[in-house]
């Protein structure tokens, strides 16, 4: 969160006090995590300054630090598992992702996968969450008295089985095994049927779509590392189709909630990426040329909102759209308002 810097994150410079004063580089939390994962929460809270750190280590797997007269290029190999908050408290599935959490599309778009968590009411659900919170809620309190009192009426079988409900199917620690395991003598290999099913995939998917762009080859890495991590995760060597299918089965499934552009009922990064889908930018490409036209015919150069609006709905573009669209050209830069209700275009545009 706030606590978060740009220093904490990569390196930090520090002045040896004790010994002859030179400066040395302290790793950050991205350096320290090299080949591992780095957790950051909150990371919607962080400043714009301090989050651009991320952009680098995500992009290219390192840091370059210039601090203190030091030049040095430090590996972060590492994943990155990020939380964020919606700025509303709760996510709504009809506004674009971007507009519901305060981070940059440039940021957002470095990202394999992105989720939503979303709290719906479930009646069978709810009870289960509740009876299992409940329950180990009791077997804590169970666990305490049985420590503190020495006449506990509860035997050591009784809290056995209160907590046996509550213990995982496979211990913690041989999950956090398993994985260090995988992760350093796995290493899968792409198979060319692998090869052919992603390509296949992404072209087709690309070529379905003349005017939005599906996705970029920024994704596409993501399949590859994503059916990687499929034949790890089995201690296989290769990777097979039946991995590829299931990162096109993930993936798919993150951008039918954040990466779907809700007029067109199609796939289009733009969304994620830039932050506005095709068929927005198209609307406002369509009110600055009405803004343009309206503004030659007019004695002060500038366009009224109730034209503007006529406008736009004879190009078939609804009220509501069109004034979003014109406020976001405002928020933009694209355009201004020298009086109420008026707007002109700034001069490079």
């Amino acid at each position: 969160g706030k606590a978060t810097s740009a220093a904490g994150l990569t390196a930090a410079a520090v002045r040896d006090e004790f010994g002859e004063g030179h400066w040395t580089l302290e790793a950050g939390a991205l350096v320290l995590a090299d080949m591992g994962v780095a957790c950051i929460d909150e990371i919607d809270k962080m400043s714009d300054q301090d989050r651009s750190a991320l952009h680098q280590a995500m992009e290219q797997q390192e840091i370059s630090v210039a601090k203190a007269g030091i030049n040095a290029t430090l590996k972060s190999r590492c994943a990155i598992l990020a939380a964020a908050n919606p700025k509303l408290g709760r996510f709504d599935e009809f506004i674009p992702i971007h507009e519901q959490i305060n981070m940059p599309p440039a940021l957002l778009s470095r990202f394999d996968l992105i989720f939503s968590l979303i709290d719906k009411p479930d009646k069978e659900r709810d009870s289960r969450l509740a009876r299992h919170i409940l329950l180990a809620h009791r077997a804590g309190e169970v666990r305490e008295q049985r420590r503190r009192i020495k006449d506990s009426k509860y035997t050591e079988e009784d809290e056995k089985k209160m907590v046996e409900f509550i213990t995982p199917y496979f211990d913690p620690e041989f999950l956090r095994k398993y994985i260090a395991y995988a992760r350093r003598n796995v290493f899968p290999v792409l198979q060319e049927d692998a090869i052919k099913r992603l390509e296949e995939y992404y072209v087709s998917l690309r070529s379905s779509s003349e005017e939005s762009i599906p996705f970029t080859p920024r994704q596409l890495e993501a399949f590859a590392r994503l059916a990687e991590a499929s034949a790890r995760v089995r201690l296989s060597d290769k990777v097979t189709v039946e991995d590829a299918e299931r990162a096109i089965a993930i993936i798919e499934k993150y951008l039918r909630r954040v990466g779907l552009d809700r007029e067109t009922g199609r796939f289009d990064i733009d969304v994620i990426a830039t932050g506005i889908s095709r068929s927005q930018h198209d609307r406002m490409l369509t009110i600055i040329e009405i803004i343009k036209r309206l503004s030659k015919e007019s004695p002060d150069g500038s366009a009224s909102m109730e034209d503007i609006l006529n406008e736009a709905e004879i190009e078939g573009i609804d009220p509501s759209k069109a004034r979003e669209a014109i406020e976001r050209l405002r928020k933009n830069g694209q355009i201004y308002e020298p009086r109420h209700g008026r707007f002109r275009l700034t001069e490079e545009y």
